[in-house]
This record gives structure tokens, C-alpha cells and sequence, in this order.
């Protein structure tokens, strides 16, 4: 959306979008101006809901967080839809007509004419009738209309629940325990009325329902509560027969003593295999290293092996010494004994280290060893078989208890349900006995009561409707902006058409005659001086692009076939004339009746040229009939021919300006453009492009000789003008 466009189509329209609000704020002055006062009245109901001080023993709530805010505010819509039900809104009908016609003195309302049209005997049937169903506490519906029209009587005085509903208002303000009913009317009486005795009404209707719904609660919960107690007794009688029948304690406690004693004996069998197997291995390394002293260090059998090592150090040490003394004491024999004594030295510490103790001693610890590990293996294998033989017992005895576990446990469950439906069942009982005794209680904590007049609204209806109309105005012209796709300046031709606009002719309004008359009173009127200006800018561009080529011959088309094309190829011809250039025009009847307002003869055609005959010359303008009487160009004459014909006339003439057939018209244009040089097409602005005539857009975009477009009938302000 172009938003400069919309501005100027809001400037546009200025007048009329101030003009418009500006009536309906007149208008609505003069509807509102007598509007009658208001009052407004008020009443506030206490719910108890939110008030600890009203809760006598309150219970703990099945809910918590936003799930109990939830619970309340549940608990006041529903009050709040219960009071505007169709029994409440009948019950203050009726307490409202019955006042107006025990009281036809003083009435809240100016009596209606339905109401005036009863007799004092009809009248008093229809106090009757209505204190009946009051008491009935009976719904008012459009049947109620019988000899004497009870819904009509009541909806003429606007009583009925439709219209109060218009004025009353029942909300309830958050963190807040009140319930606040308004009513607003023409009299402060009658707004006092309707919050007092719809909400009196309400409380006490609201109360005796809730009553009554608990004692038909309490009636069920009692017949339940008695039979759920019946079966309870029955199920804990059959679980007591059956432990007595079969001499049963308790057999969750006992059947636990002997599965934890087997447990324990279990673990114990498990630490005495564990150790039977510990001992074992024990006993045979014992055995091993007595039998086996090649593999015992401790017994002392690398003890000789040791010894031989040593003398055969010992008698190397000596020889190497004995060279050492016989060589005349050399270093390298002297390095010979020293590294010999630290290898004997060596496995002296060794042999040292390795046998500390006597091995004889060893031995004997390993003999008293192997005792007392088969003494101990022995002891571990009667451990065993005893614990076997008391788990076989502790088996056989929790066997012996698993019947009966499943027959306890069967009529404990049935006791247990039994027990559970009746406790409950027996909560719910106290809980709505409870509820009955200080359960919700509503009161009328606030009265409604007389009071001043409401600030009058005759200001903010009259700015309402000036700011509504005005909206309407500025919506409506933004739709209009939306939707027009029309075309009215040449930057928006050249976006759609994505093409070079040559120039552009404003429009003139009113007759201007003809072109002659224009141009030379064009300097006493503006917009022909400025539509003067725009032909000279354009006819600069057109004689600049065919001067770049020494062109001559000129065409001119259109999308379609509008009454401006011809007009304004009229104007290009006289632009041009007015260059005391000899201009020739060819173009069909339109354009020879266009060209008669200049003077100029419109009885030559075209035929002439091509049978070389001679033209009769116009002082500036010469105009030639394209009627070929059906005949296409190249029908009438080869393509050779019509080129010399067409450059016979260029010596003649200094332009040629050819008036093509429209675009979106079948007919032979495509031929014409062959013998002219160049040519541009018109578009008259305020009109659209479609999708037809962006087929005939494109080709002109592929055409070589096609130079742009000549926008006509432009709307220009006064400041473009300028």
C-alpha cells in the first residue's frame, strides 16, 4: 500500500470527513439532549466463601492452590448464575407488576396502556393470578397469556426478565466475599427495589433449596449408612468365626516370626558353607607345602644352593687377589677384585635376609596348622547338617500356615472394604448434616438505597458517535485505497507496466473546445496552461527520440478504444504544427471528426497515396482516411510498394503521426507497425490494467519500436500545478 497515495486520497476527501462527523454529532445532540436521568442502586450479598469469621468448624478442603481458588470462583459464578435464572427474574416480575397495580397511585413506571385497559374486576384477577404463581414460585413465559394476559401485562411495563436484564448487573470483584447487584432506572425507587427484593428473594429461596437438598441428602445417606454397616458387621463376624474355627492368633504375626527365622538360618547355612570351603582350601596349602619342599622356600631347601654360591665367590675373590698381587697390582685386576667382593657381598645380605629363622621351626608351625584346621573343617560340617534339619522343620511349619493366610487374608479384605464404604459413606453423612446446621448462609450484608443521579452521558454518546463516524469515513476510504487498482500518475503507470512514461496531460475540466482554443487561452486558465505545459514536455521527448535517427513517421495506439485517444493524438499533431512542422495525420472517422475542430479537411484518403495520386496540402495539418474499404495493408499493396508510398510522404512531410488501432481490438495493427518508424500508446488515467492487457504489455516491451507511454487526463492538485 502506497501510504503518500492514501494521504492524498484522505486530502482529497477532507470536506467530507470532517463534514460527516460533524452532522452525526449534531444529530446525536439533538437524540440525546432529553434523555431522561439515571440512578443507580446497589446491594452486597456476604457469601461466607472468603470469610474465616463466618466458618464456623470448617473442614479441611479436598483442594489446595489454584485448584481451590478454581472450587471458589466456581462456587460464586454459580450463585451469580442461579440468581439470574428465569425463576428469580419471574419471582421480582411478579413483586414488580403487583406493586404497580396495588399501587396505581404510585406506580414505578408510567402505567402502560395494557396495563390502563383493565377493569377493576380484571384487575383484581390479575392480582390474583400473579400472587399465585408467586407463590408457586412459577416461571413467566410468553404462554402465560390467557383471558387476562399476564406475560403482556408485564413486558408492556418493561418488568419482564429480558428487559431488566438490560440494567442489572450481578458481579463479584476478585479477593472479594461479596456478590454486588446494580440496577439502574429512570427512578431511584424503583432501582432500590429491584436490588432489595432480588436479593431478599434470592437468600431466601437460595436457603430453603439448600435445606431441602441436604435433608433429601441426608434421607439417602442414612438408608445407605445403615446398610453399608449391616455388611461391615457381616464381613468382621466371618473373619472372627474363621480364626476361631481354626486357632488362628495372628497369623500375620506368626507366619512373619517363622519367615524371618528361616531367613536367618538361610543366611547362617550360607556363612557355614562359606566357611567349610575357606577351610578346605586352608587345609590343602598346608598339606601342599609339607609334602612339597622343592616349591617351600621357608622349609629351607634353597639353603644349600645358597652356600655353593657363596664359596664360588668367595674362591674367585681369592684368585683374582692372588693375580692382582702377582701382575705387579694393575687397576684392571684391581677393578676385577672389587667388583667380585660387591657380588659376594651381595648374596651374603641375601642369604641373610631369606633365613631369619630356624626352618625346622616352620615345619612344626605347619604340622599344628593342619590339626587345627581339620578340627575346625570337621565342626563346620555338623554346623551344617543341623541347620539343614531345622529349616526342613521351620518349611514344613510356614507350609502349614500359607491356607490359612489366604483364608484370613480374603476375609480381612472383604472386612477391610466393608469397613472403608461404610466410613465413608458415614463421613459424607456428618459432613452434609455439618453443612445443613453452618453450612453457606447468604446475607444481606448492604441495602440498596435512594441516591443522586448518574453523571450524564450525553457527552461521552456525542463523542462516541463523532469518533464512530469518523472511523467509518477514514475505513471506507481505506477499503476504497485498497481495492482501487486503478492508475492516475505516471510513476504508477510506470510500476505496473515496469516501462518508460514519456510524458504525461493533466485533465481539463469543463469543455475546453479544441486544441487551438486551449493553446491560446491557455494563459487565463491554469489547468489548461498547465495541460499546455505537459503537451510541450512531451512532444520535447517524442521529437528528441525520433531526432536521434532522422524518424519521421510516428504511431500512436492504446489499450482500448476510448474517446481520449484520439483527442489527445490530435493535441501531438497541433503540439507539433505549432513547431511549423508540416504534420500529417492518418486515422480513422474519430480522428477526422477531432481534426474538423481545427479547420482542417477531412475529405483525403489514404487510397490516394498508394494510387499516386497527389495530396492536397494543409497549411500545418494534412489529414488522410485510413479506409481501405476492408482491405488489410498488405491486402491493398505489397510490402515493397507501401514502403515507397510511405517514403514519398516523408519527403513531403516533416511528421507523419499514424493512429493505430487500439491493442485489445482485433483488427490489423500489427501490419501498420511494420511501415512506422516508431510509436508510443495512451492510457487514460483512473482506468485499471488487467490480465488481458498484460499480454498486450509484454509485447510491447519486446517490441524495438516501441518508445513508451503517453498517460492522459491526470488529476493534478494545485500544488503539483504550481
Amino acid at each position: 500500500m502506497n501510504i503518500r497515495e492514501f494521504l492524498n486520497l484522505i486530502a482529497r476527501y477532507k470536506w467530507l470527513i470532517i463534514a460527516i462527523p460533524t452532522i452525526t454529532l449534531c444529530i446525536t445532540y439533538l437524540l440525546v439532549k432529553n434523555l431522561p436521568k439515571e440512578y443507580k442502586s446497589q446491594a452486597k450479598l456476604s457469601t461466607g466463601l472468603l470469610d474465616p469469621s463466618r466458618q464456623v468448624a470448617p473442614d479441611v478442603p479436598s483442594y489446595s492452590g489454584p485448584d481451590l481458588l478454581i472450587k471458589i470462583n466456581q462456587q460464586f459464578t454459580n450463585i451469580m448464575d442461579i440468581m439470574a435464572m428465569p425463576r428469580n427474574m419471574s419471582i421480582l416480575s411478579y413483586r414488580l407488576i403487583l406493586h404497580d397495580l396495588k399501587n396505581p397511585q404510585k406506580p414505578f413506571k408510567n402505567l402502560s396502556d395494557d396495563v390502563k385497559a383493565l377493569s377493576a374486576t380484571e384487575r383484581q384477577e390479575a392480582i390474583r393470578l400473579f400472587e399465585e404463581r408467586l407463590a408457586q414460585k412459577q416461571v413467566l413465559t410468553p404462554l402465560d397469556n390467557y383471558h387476562i394476559k399476564l406475560y403482556n401485562l408485564v413486558k408492556s411495563m418493561g418488568y419482564d426478565a429480558k428487559t431488566l436484564s438490560k440494567k442489572l448487573s450481578i458481579s463479584h470483584e476478585d479477593n472479594s466475599d461479596f456478590v454486588t447487584v446494580e440496577f439502574t432506572s429512570n427512578n431511584t425507587f424503583l432501582s432500590v427495589f429491584v436490588v432489595n427484593t432480588l436479593s431478599r428473594d434470592f437468600i431466601n429461596n437460595y436457603s430453603l433449596d439448600l435445606i431441602s437438598n441436604k435433608n433429601k441428602s441426608i434421607t439417602v445417606l442414612d438408608s445407605l449408612l445403615r446398610k453399608k454397616e449391616g455388611i461391615m458387621n457381616e464381613k468382621n463376624q466371618q473373619l472372627k468365626e474363621y480364626k476361631i474355627k481354626n486357632r488362628v492368633l495372628n497369623l500375620d504375626k506368626q507366619s512373619q516370626i517363622v519367615y524371618q527365622q528361616i531367613i536367618d538360618y538361610e543366611n547362617k547355612k550360607s556363612q557355614a558353607l562359606i566357611d567349610l570351603q575357606s577351610l578346605q582350601s586352608a587345609l590343602n596349602n598346608v598339606n601342599k607345602n609339607l609334602q612339597s619342599r622343592d616349591q617351600d622356600k621357608y622349609l629351607g631347601a634353597e639353603l644349600s644352593q645358597d652356600n655353593q654360591a657363596i664359596i664360588s665367590l668367595k674362591n674367585k675373590v681369592h684368585a683374582a687377589e692372588n693375580d692382582y698381587i702377582d701382575g705387579g697390582f694393575l687397576a684392571k685386576d684391581k677393578k676385577k677384585v672389587d667388583s667380585l667382593q660387591q657380588l659376594l657381598n651381595a648374596q651374603l645380605v641375601k642369604s641373610n635376609d631369606n633365613y631369619v629363622s630356624d626352618p625346622l621351626v616352620a615345619k612344626q608351625s605347619l604340622v599344628l596348622r593342619r590339626i587345627s584346621l581339620g578340627v575346625d573343617l570337621d565342626k563346620t560340617r555338623a554346623s551344617i547338617k543341623d541347620i539343614d534339619d531345622e529349616l526342613t522343620k521351620l518349611n514344613a511349619k510356614f507350609t502349614t500356615m500359607v491356607p490359612f493366610d489366604a483364608g484370613v487374608q480374603k476375609y480381612e479384605r472383604d472386612a477391610d472394604v466393608a469397613t472403608k464404604e461404610y466410613l465413608d459413606i458415614l463421613n459424607r453423612y456428618n459432613q452434609t448434616n455439618l453443612d445443613k446446621n453452618i453450612g453457606l448462609r447468604l446475607q444481606l450484608e448492604q441495602e440498596g438505597v435512594p441516591s443522586s443521579p448518574e453523571a450524564s452521558k450525553k457527552i461521552i454518546y456525542m463523542a462516541l458517535a463523532a469518533i464512530a463516524s469518523f472511523a467509518i469515513c477514514f475505513f471506507i476510504l481505506f477499503i476504497i485505497h485498497v481495492f482501487d487498482h486503478s492508475i492516475n500518475n505516471h510513476k504508477q503507470l510506470e510500476e505496473v507496466t515496469n516501462g518508460r512514461v514519456i510524458g504525461e496531460l493533466s485533465l481539463i475540466k469543463g469543455d475546453s473546445g479544441n486544441i487551438h482554443d486551449l493553446w491560446k487561452t491557455a494563459e487565463s486558465y491554469p489547468d489548461r496552461l498547465t495541460y499546455k505545459n505537459l503537451l510541450r514536455h512531451a512532444r520535447f521527448e517524442i521529437n528528441k527520440i525520433l531526432s536521434k535517427e532522422d524518424f519521421k513517421i510516428l504511431g500512436i495506439t492504446s489499450l482500448d478504444p476510448d474517446k481520449y485517444y484520439y483527442s489527445s493524438a490530435i493535441s501531438l499533431a497541433y503540439a507539433f504544427a505549432r513547431l511549423n512542422k508540416q504534420v500529417l495525420l492518418i486515422g480513422n472517422n474519430e480522428v477526422g471528426f477531432e481534426a474538423q475542430k481545427l479547420n482542417v479537411p477531412t475529405d483525403q484518403s489514404i487510397k490516394a497515396v498508394f494510387q499516386d495520386s497527389s495530396i492536397q496540402k494543409n497549411k500545418l495539418i494534412t489529414y488522410l482516411n485510413n479506409d481501405l474499404e476492408g482491405f488489410s495493408l498488405l491486402e491493398r499493396n505489397d510490402k515493397n510498394t507501401l514502403i515507397q508510398s510511405f517514403n514519398k510522404l516523408k519527403q513531403e512531410f516533416d511528421l507523419i503521426i499514424i493512429c493505430l488501432d487500439p491493442l485489445n481490438t482485433v483488427n490489423d495493427m500489427k501490419e501498420w507497425t511494420l511501415f512506422t518508424e516508431k510509436y508510443l500508446a495512451t492510457f487514460m488515467a483512473g482506468n485499471s490494467i488487467g490480465e488481458k492487457d498484460k499480454e498486450a504489455i509484454k509485447d510491447l516491451k519486446e517490441d524495438n519500436k516501441f518508445i513508451g507511454w503517453l498517460i492522459d487526463g491526470v488529476k493534478r492538485n494545485k500544488r503539483t500545478n504550481a
